[in-house]
């Protein structure tokens, strides 16, 4: 991996960008298709690793997973060994490896869900306690509560009672099961959601799919009687956003194509946080348009439970802005790849940005005024590599570390960004 990059500043950003797609969709696309009782074409998946951990996981247990001219065609059905165990490595992916636990445990056989050392540490232990309250036989082979796991099946027909509070792919993941339960499943959730659009974006997936729905204080989910045979990924706002951001940072246009609007994606919802902060966005159905005069950003306040994929790029921006920016309700943003509150304590405070942090808000005071040259820390997570990245093009003298983290869901982001920077 390499060690750190330097990227000068900007004078300003101009030029028309496709952003890659949704890697949430993607991974919700790949493992739907997989339960599927047919096969389903998907279209513009996203190449990443996350996806190709996925695809790998999902191969293991038995899917054809084959490119097409736009895309993959994926078949199942998934089945396991009872002589042997299959050992899945989801990588460093969350998203993966809480899909997979539930789909293993709707599936006959003996697995091993394991990941990096990373993963090994964000929580799983809400889900396999609702896995098991519907018959799933699962095992930890390491710590209470974390990977790896060992599953042999026995997921039933039942309903099931989810704490998602701290990430609503425990959500996702038991919604996506139920097509593959003979008779569906029934899910609540047990108090608060994290991120409860990524959950809506989760039933938009199945419905698109053919399969039911039924939204209420349960969500009844069961497999469609006449599935879908294709599905497109849209454009991941995930991705768009520190595009977006970047125009703030160093001022200029830009248009960011294959976003569909109105989306439901979580990270659009932050979108109205760029216009308060100075940012004049003008969507339409398939593009973004981003404006920004250079110098001209301004502090907010923002309860940021919804998007937390967007709070890096955004506490970025904050660093520019003169002024106090406080981020509430973000006390996920502690089990994703990284402990991201305190990491964004760091990454802000080596740029010369004032930060504080309670267990559940950030605050950040600008404009950040880093002295001589400073390596900004990544702790190997995508999202916060993308924010050091947006400091570095508003400052001289900051590099950052281990860039190659952003391939988990943009391989090419640095790439992308440098068509769109004007340095003359």
């Amino acid at each position: 991996m390499t060690e750190f990059v330097a990227l000068p500043p900007a004078r300003s950003l101009h030029g028309v960008l496709e952003v890659p797609p949704s890697k949430s969709a993607t991974n919700r696309a790949l493992l739907a298709a997989a339960l599927a009782t047919s096969a389903v074409e998907i279209v513009r998946p996203l190449e990443s690793e996350d996806t190709a951990a996925l695809r790998a996981c999902l191969r293991a247990m038995g899917a054809a997973i084959e490119p097409v001219s736009d895309g993959l065609r994926v078949a199942g059905p998934l089945r396991g060994d009872r002589a042997r165990e299959i050992t899945l490595d989801a990588g460093a992916s969350g998203t993966a490896a809480r899909f997979l636990l539930a789909a293993a445990a709707a599936t006959p056989g003996q697995f091993l869900l394991t990941g990096t050392a990373g993963l090994r540490v964000r929580p799983m232990g809400e889900l396999v306690d609702a896995l098991r309250s519907g018959g799933a036989r699962i095992a930890y082979a390491g710590r209470e509560g974390r990977l790896p796991v060992r599953i042999e099946g026995g997921l039933r027909s039942s309903e099931l009672t989810v704490d998602a509070s701290r990430s609503s792919q425990f959500l996702s993941a038991l919604l996506l099961a139920g097509i593959a339960v003979d008779g569906g499943l029934s899910i609540r959730a047990s108090g608060a959601i994290a991120s409860r659009p990524y959950v809506d974006s989760t039933i938009e997936t199945l419905r698109e799919l053919g399969h039911a729905v039924e939204e209420g204080e349960w969500i009844a989910v069961r497999r469609g009687d006449r599935p879908a045979a294709r599905l497109e990924i849209p454009g991941d706002y995930s991705s768009a956003v520190p595009m977006l951001s970047a125009v703030g940072a160093a001022g200029g246009e830009i248009r960011l194509r294959r976003l569909r609007w109105p989306s439901r994606d979580a990270d659009a919802r932050s979108l109205p946080v760029l216009e308060a902060m100075g940012i004049r966005i003008a969507p339409s159905a398939s593009e973004i348009q981003a404006r920004a005069e250079r110098e001209a950003l301004r502090p907010f306040s923002v309860r940021a439970t919804d998007f937390p994929d967007a709070v890096p790029a955004l506490a970025a921006l904050a660093a520019m802005a003169p002024g106090h920016s406080r981020f509430e309700g973000i006390r996920h943003l502690r089990w994703k790849e990284s402990d991201r509150i305190a990491g964004l304590l760091s990454l802000l405070t080596a740029a010369g940005a004032d930060a504080d942090a309670t267990e559940d808000e950030l605050t950040v005071t600008g404009p950040a005024r880093p002295s001589g040259t400073v390596l900004l820390p990544t702790f190997g997570d995508h999202r916060m590599a993308m924010a050091a990245a947006l400091l570095s093009l508003r400052f001289p003298g900051l590099l950052i570390e281990e860039p190659d983290c952003v391939a988990k869901s943009y391989p090419g982001f640095f790439r992308d960004l440098e068509t769109l920077v004007r340095r003359d």
